[in-house]
C-alpha cells in the first residue's frame, strides 16, 4: 500500500496549493494539489510532513488535526492530511513542485478533484465560514 503525507497550509482566508511537475501516476486527474510527499513504510507521517515543511523554509505551526484516509480514485494509497497555520516566509517549493499560489479557501473547490477527502472539504468550508463571520 503506498502512503502519503499531505499538508493544508492556512495563511488567514487562504490555503497553499502548489502545481505539479509531472501527471501523477496514482491519481492521474490531478494537477493542483496540497503539498506532499510519498512515505516509505516505516516513516511517521508527522515527522515528514515537519520536516518538508522545514525544508520549503516556511515558518509554521502544525495543529493536532489530521485525516486520514483513501482516495476513491484509488482505494490502494493511503493519505495523511495535517493542518499547519502559516506564520511566515515564502514558500520555496521548486525543488518538488512546478509552481504554487495561495488560493482563498471559498475557492477551493474549483481547484479539488474527487480525491479530496469529503472530511478535508467539510473542514475547509467550516475554517472559511468562520474567518468570514469574524472578518479575517
Amino acid at each position: 500500500m503506498q502512503r502519503r503525507a499531505s499538508v493544508i497550509v492556512l495563511k488567514d482566508n487562504l490555503v497553499l496549493l502548489v502545481k505539479l511537475k509531472e501527471q501523477d501516476r496514482l491519481l492521474p486527474r490531478a494537477t493542483w494539489v496540497f503539498p506532499f510527499l510519498n512515505l516509505l513504510d516505516e516513516s511517521s507521517p508527522r515527522k515528514e510532513i515537519n520536516d518538508f515543511l522545514n525544508s520549503i523554509k516556511i515558518s509554521y505551526k502544525l495543529s493536532d488535526k489530521v485525516f486520514k484516509y483513501s482516495p476513491s480514485e484509488n482505494p490502494k494509497l493511503i493519505y495523511f492530511v495535517y493542518v499547519a497555520d502559516y506564520v511566515k516566509g515564502e514558500p520555496d517549493t521548486a525543488r518538488f513542485f512546478q509552481s504554487y499560489k495561495w488560493v482563498p479557501i471559498k475557492d477551493i473547490v474549483a481547484y479539488s478533484t474527487s480525491f479530496m477527502d469529503g472530511h478535508v472539504s467539510k473542514y475547509l468550508s467550516e475554517v472559511a465560514e468562520k474567518l468570514e463571520k469574524f472578518g479575517n
